[in-house]
């Protein structure tokens, strides 16, 4: 029993000072600097590209009706998946077939990273408070349920981080850009 109590105790304090970081929200983590750049989103407001606008699917289904073509990316700054591309190939998508691209940040994790990838539209991030959940997997569900039109506590397979609407009414989701808008 002596022997275990030092090696317990090594484990705490090592545990104690380690951060764990994208399990929620991580806005604990952001620079005072990065902190001012989030702000809440208003339609009404005009949108820079510096700057991060914290929403939830109310407010921005609400944007989404202004435009008869649109589509979110809900994402994680630094994916290296398959199916994550560069911000410019989304924006590219959209030019192409006049659709208005939404990118919205699943967390605060990496905003440097955001921030500085190129692109033209601003970046949006998940207000989590809304949703009274800060673990990531359960307030990014909640907001996609609430985007496409469901219950918040829908429970269903993965249908993807891209959501296409037309004049605001939720279409279709995908896990890649599709090949045809048809």
């Amino acid at each position: 029993m002596k022997k275990i109590v030092p090696y317990l105790l090594m484990c705490f304090c090592i545990s104690s000072c380690v951060q764990v970081r994208g399990l929620g929200d991580d806005y604990k983590y952001l620079t005072s600097f990065e902190k001012e750049l989030v702000e809440p989103f208003s339609k009404e407001k005009k949108l820079l590209k510096s700057r991060v606008y914290k929403t939830n699917a109310t407010t921005l289904l609400d944007a989404l009706k202004d435009h008869p073509k649109a589509f979110v990316y809900v994402f994680t700054a630094g994916c290296t998946g398959d199916a994550c591309m560069p911000l410019l190939v989304y924006e590219d998508f959209a030019n192409k077939n006049d659709y208005k691209v939404f990118f919205v940040l699943t967390s605060y994790k990496d905003l440097d990273i955001a921030l500085t990838e190129p692109r033209t539209e601003p970046l949006f991030v998940i207000n989590s408070d809304y949703y009274g959940n800060k673990f990531v997997k359960g307030y990014v569900e909640d907001f996609k349920n609430e985007l496409k039109g469901r219950d918040r506590k829908y429970k269903g397979s993965y249908e993807g981080g891209l959501l296409f609407y037309e004049n605001g009414v939720y279409q279709r989701s995908y896990s890649y850009l599709p090949t045809s808008t048809n």
